[in-house]
């Protein structure tokens, strides 16, 4: 029987060992290329260069059968899978590397570059035999895409019957740092793509199949270039930018040529820096608008808002009725009437309770004191009843309190008048003697009770107050408003920080309590709008605050500003989305007219943006590839502004008179050097620039993607 258990424990086990191997990890790493060996020539102070991450690596699962993922720019990746895999990593130019995972969560692989072999070069007529020619092109903006035309020319003497040539070009732009991947040219010869549809079941395009597939384009006659023995095909792409008024895109082109075993052609060329974008000296100022219509403002609330007064009535000494003539008695009564009158003629307020409180002196019995003051409260509390209107106490509570007052309380009163040896003295008998009426016997005994405690302290001690609790409903004031907000702007409702941000007249205050306002009611439309309407002002649009709200439903406002803040941020194509709902009124005009020229409806509202600077014209004349009459409107600029200088060269240059045009530009730059800057990486004018530098510091080191898939593996 042991046995037996021992058996079932040894399966158990190997069942839970099989069963947590097999679980799913999330694995991360860096690709490298592998250092090459130090030359025989180096000392030992030579610094090996640090490692180079390389791009678009393709990581394929042995387990799943698919390729999970490419390192990004860093070299870096995030997969998900199972611990006992192993992961193939491959490209172009590098020796595939097979790793396994083993549980780990980090793997690190370096990839082992391969030689490149080069046919012999052969000139013929000083035409280029051995080399792939990705032709020089233009990024071309319209709207929020740079659209990009992938041209590529490959020799004939190149492209034999077992090869494949890929062109695969990567987008920077290098205002924010960020890569675009773009459509990649795959060209393959008739014999080698059936090679790959046989390798791959002829289901070459499935999801374990080539990863070039969709772009795989086979050689045929129509690809012949007329006059010259080479392949010439072009394909379109574009890339969604943010804020193309600030883009500066370079585009790199990584070609090779394949055969079924190796790489035997790779190379690097830069096929456009900068952008065809007239439209950047587009010249508008969009302004913002509060909303008007009052109905969607939030609601005045009135508060509840609850008051105490008090008063102070005198009694004749042993009596329960007070003088309502005692002159001091009058003033007090007096007070108490117009307190009830004030909150007889507001509206909505309502007397909820009063409550009389009277205190008797302790000289005496204290029962006796006791009762005394009970009788004056009921007496005080039925004479003030009848000051109250009939309509006010029907629904009030009305009560009294009768105490009697400590010789403690006496002591306090003569040492806050610093008779503190006295104060003493009556304090000891309170201490060692109990109760109040042995104490007031005791105390009355002391040289100093009949002069000093009777006559003035113990009428002090004789009064009759009122607390009258009243409800209030109404809307607090301006100045009860920010005595609120100081203390705590939490407790602001929207009607109130409504009032007070459209009362405060400092621009910098308003926009602090706007977005206190926002952090407490994230969903109130006319804040957010207020908000927009202030950053518009400064030129600090913010695209999201108005998102939530804008569309099909909002109104015609809300709309007009989120569009001006979308196209002050350069996100032209959202800001079209809102035109639908954008009415044609003299408030939307400006909005529309802009949003339309940059999403290249440019004639439907050339004459309403040419008002708006002379410069415009120019520039939509441009865009719309009017050059000559581009260049007429040029000369009308005034020649003090460097952007007209600018804007004349831009014209020349398409005219092919690059002579002038480069004196014009010169002209710009003198006037204003930053624009040297930007022609750096304007496509219309950058070529006229002698010893360019390359916009950036550094252009992407992507890879184009190997056709030799780990997915093949095993394929025949």
């Amino acid at each position: 029987m042991q046995r037996i258990i021992t058996a079932l424990l040894v399966i158990l086990s190997c069942c839970f060992t099989t069963l947590s191997a097999q679980e799913i990890i999330r694995v991360t790493g860096k690709v490298v290329a592998k250092p090459e060996a130090q030359a025989a020539h180096a000392t030992v102070d030579d610094k090996p260069a640090p490692a180079r991450p390389l791009y678009g690596v393709n990581i394929y699962d042995t387990d799943t059968k698919r390729v999970l993922a490419q390192t990004d720019a860093d070299g870096r990746f995030a997969i998900d899978v199972r611990s006992n895999t192993t992961l193939v990593f491959s490209m172009i130019g590098a020796k595939k590397a097979s790793v396994k995972v083993k549980g780990r969560n980090v793997i690190d692989v370096q990839l082992e570059m391969e030689d490149m072999f080069l046919s012999e070069a052969s000139v013929v007529a000083k035409r280029i035999v051995n080399k792939l020619e990705p032709e020089h092109t233009e990024i071309e903006i319209k709207g929020n895409y740079a659209i990009f035309h992938n041209k590529l020319r490959v020799p004939r003497e190149m492209f034999a019957h077992n090869v494949r040539a890929i062109a695969q070009p990567v987008m920077l732009n290098a205002a924010t740092n960020e890569l675009f991947l773009m459509r990649p040219i795959v060209l393959d010869s008739k014999e080698y793509n059936r090679t790959q549809q046989r390798m791959y079941d002829f289901d070459i395009d499935a999801p374990d199949g080539d990863p070039l597939a969709h772009n795989i384009v086979i050689e045929a006659d129509s690809f012949r270039e007329k006059g010259r023995n080479t392949l010439f095909i072009t394909v379109a792409d574009s890339a969604y930018i943010k804020n193309p008024r600030k883009a500066q895109l370079l585009v790199d082109t990584y070609t090779s040529l394949e055969n079924y075993n190796k790489i035997i052609y790779r190379d690097t060329t830069s096929v456009a820096q900068g952008t065809v974008n007239p439209l950047r000296w587009l010249d508008f100022s969009l302004s913002a608008q509060e909303i008007r219509d009052e109905s969607l403002y939030p609601k005045a609330e009135v508060q509840l808002r609850d008051a105490k007064g008090n008063v102070d009535l005198r009694f004749p000494v042993a009596k329960a009725a007070f003088d309502p003539v005692d002159p001091h008695n009058v003033v007090e009564i007096e007070k108490m009437r117009r307190q009830i009158n004030d909150i007889s003629a507001t509206p909505d307020a309502t007397l909820q309770a009063l409550t009389i409180s009277g205190t008797s002196s302790p000289e005496g019995l204290y029962n006796s004191n006791l009762r005394l003051a009970r009788e004056r409260m009921d007496y005080a509390l039925n004479y003030m009843r009848q000051q109250v209107p009939e309509s006010m106490r029907r629904n009030m509570k009305f009560k009294s309190e009768a105490s009697v007052a400590g010789w403690d309380d006496v002591a306090a009163l003569m040492r806050a008048d610093s008779l503190n040896d006295e104060a003493d003295r009556v304090m000891a008998i309170v201490k060692s003697t109990r109760g109040i009426d042995a104490q007031g016997r005791k105390i009355a005994r002391l040289p100093f009770y009949q002069t000093v405690i009777k006559p003035t302290y113990l009428p002090k001690l004789r009064n009759v107050s009122y607390t009258m609790n009243y409800s209030v409903f109404r809307q607090l004031n301006d100045d009860e408003i920010r005595a609120l907000y100081k203390k705590d702007y939490r407790q602001l409702s929207r009607y109130e920080f409504f009032r007070l941000y459209r009362a405060e007249t400092d621009t910098a205050a308003r926009g602090k309590e706007l977005r206190q306002a926002l952090e407490i009611y994230p969903s109130f439309m006319v804040a957010a709008n207020d908000l927009q309407v202030l950053l518009l002002a400064r030129k600090q649009a913010d695209p999201e605050l108005l998102g939530r709200f804008a569309g099909k439903k909002a109104p015609a406002t809300v709309n007009i500003n989120h569009a001006a803040a979308l196209i002050s941020a350069g996100d032209y194509t959202a800001a079209d989305t809102l035109m639908p709902y954008i009415p044609e009124t003299d408030e939307s005009r400006i909005v529309r007219a802009v949003c339309n020229v940059f999403n290249g409806r440019i004639a439907e509202s050339f004459d309403v943006v040419s008002t708006m600077s002379p410069l415009n014209k120019v520039a939509m004349l441009l865009a719309m590839k009017k050059n000559k009459e581009a260049f007429r409107e040029s000369k009308l600029l005034p020649d003090s502004v460097a952007t007209s200088h600018y804007l004349r060269a831009v014209c020349l240059n398409r005219l092919d008179n690059a002579i002038d045009a480069y004196e014009e530009l010169k002209k710009a730059f003198k006037l204003d050097p930053s624009l040297e800057r930007i022609a750096k990486l304007d496509a219309d004018v950058n070529l006229l620039i002698p010893d360019t530098k390359k916009a950036a510091d550094q252009h992407p080191t992507a890879q184009p993607q190997s056709t030799a898939a780990p997915a093949a593996e095993g394929k025949k």
